[in-house]
């Protein structure tokens, strides 16, 4: 993109493109005067001095040329110059005969015809020197007028031009941030500020009490959970309740995901940069295995079966509880929408994981929903974590998803999961590359 121009630059070139104008136009006007006035002072002298040698002809029919007038015609027995023989009667200036400019009068006709020649050429080249005069001071006019236009559009577009500089300085992510006001600032631009003041401030507390609400809600879910969780566990190992076991079942199934949920809402209330300090090495292959067969006891009662395909060993940096809980959720989907056959999960070489279910799978009108926004709308049973989140978790920390519909009629979600390199040496962590939550709907 070509760079713009500034607004002092705009106000600086149409100052001097006026001033250029009214000059020329100006110019052009006094050179038609000046034309007008010389045509009318010619004629007024060259028309008193034929008169008067005409009434003193009277007496006295010699004529004697000066420096500065002659004449010619049978009248003075001189022959008429060829640039004078042609002219018709009247006055005709800026006429070149012997190296000199002339104004002359002609007056009759045919062979007595006269003229009379007003030597004007020290008047020409004054004329010229005025107008070389005229030139220079005028370009002299129109740099110093655009040099001080220069330098008062910056003293006007100032208070603009900082808040604009302001405006660029302004980060995502970064607190507390505001535009200046100085008291000496214009109207229009303390508006423009205080307007952006206020949304920065709104959207501030906006940003604040959304990580409040996550903050708090996690916390305080987590005590509860963790008790129930634990009670579950011990009641379900006890004899001696054995009907009370598929209730407690129930019950610690539902405490391991809201325990997925509330860590998913952790990661989604905390800094990419503070959660990736936390990430560990761990085995992918291993880690989607030991995740797939946790949610083996869903199968139960249907006719499916989990099949691992290529798994290949891969040691990666990740979010170790952030990255079970997508994957988990992924699977829970995976079994919870689809009656009989085989769920396959698989790696590929570019750290994706593959689930095909194989269906029921979704309609075209849910995968348009999906595109929109990335949940199952109503088909889904159970207490997993909605896709919606697990979108907004993969753009949290730059993972990938993708969803496709197979030929079966089932569906393929695919994520791709981006390590975490951390960079202890600088206090800073970095992703290994950068990506964002993509749909891809494949009929």
């Amino acid at each position: 993109m070509s760079e713009r121009n500034s607004l002092r630059k705009r106000i600086v070139v149409g100052v001097v493109c006026y001033t250029v104008l009214l000059s020329l136009l100006t110019t052009l006007l006094g050179y038609w005067v000046n034309e007008q006035a010389e045509h009318r002072t010619w004629e007024a002298l060259l028309q008193g001095e034929m008169a008067h040698w005409l009434q003193r002809g009277a007496q006295d029919k010699h004529w004697e040329d000066t420096d500065a007038v002659r004449a010619f015609g049978r009248a003075v027995d001189k022959p008429i110059p060829a640039v004078f023989a042609s002219l018709p009667p009247g006055v005709h200036d800026e006429l070149i005969f012997d190296g000199k400019v002339y104004a002359v009068l002609v007056e009759g006709i045919g062979k007595d015809r006269t003229v009379l020649a007003l030597d004007i050429s020290e008047m020409e080249r004054q004329e010229r020197t005025l107008f070389l005069t005229m030139a220079i001071f005028s370009a002299l006019l129109v740099s110093g007028l655009g040099g001080l236009t220069y330098m008062g559009a910056k003293w006007l577009v100032e208070p603009l031009t900082r808040l604009s500089d302001t405006i660029g300085n302004l980060r995502p992510g970064v607190r507390h941030q505001r535009v200046v006001i100085r008291g000496s600032d214009p109207v229009e631009t303390t508006v423009i500020g205080q307007a952006l003041n206020e949304y920065l401030h709104s959207s501030e507390k906006f940003v604040e009490r959304e990580h409040s609400f996550l903050n708090m809600a996690s916390h305080e879910l987590r005590t509860p959970i963790t008790v129930v969780a634990g009670a579950a566990e011990v009641a379900a190992e006890q004899p001696s309740i054995e009907l009370a076991r598929p209730h407690l079942s129930r019950i610690l199934r539902t405490s391991h995901s809201m325990q997925d949920l509330v860590t998913l809402l952790l990661v989604l209330a905390r800094d990419p940069g503070r959660l990736r300090s936390s990430a560990t090495s761990v085995n992918l292959a291993d880690l989607v295995h030991r995740v797939a067969l946790d949610h083996e006891y869903l199968l139960e009662g249907k006719e499916l079966k989990l099949a691992f395909g290529a798994m290949p060993s891969r040691e990666m940096v990740l979010p170790v509880p952030v990255a079970q809980a997508a994957i988990g959720n992924l699977v829970r989907n995976a079994i919870e929408n689809s009656s009989r056959g085989t769920i396959r999960v698989s790696l590929d070489a570019s750290d994706t994981l593959v689930i095909e279910d194989p269906g029921s799978g979704m309609t075209e009108e849910e995968l348009a929903r999906l595109q929109v926004q990335l949940a199952r709308a109503g088909g889904r049973q159970g207490d997993g974590i909605g896709l919606d989140l697990i979108a907004r978790l993969c753009d949290h920390l730059g993972w990938r998803l993708e969803f496709d519909m197979s030929v079966t009629g089932g569906t393929i979600a695919r994520l791709q999961l981006t390590e975490v390199l951390s960079v202890k040496s600088e206090g800073q962590f970095r992703d290994r590359e950068h990506g964002v939550v993509e749909v891809s709907l494949t009929a």
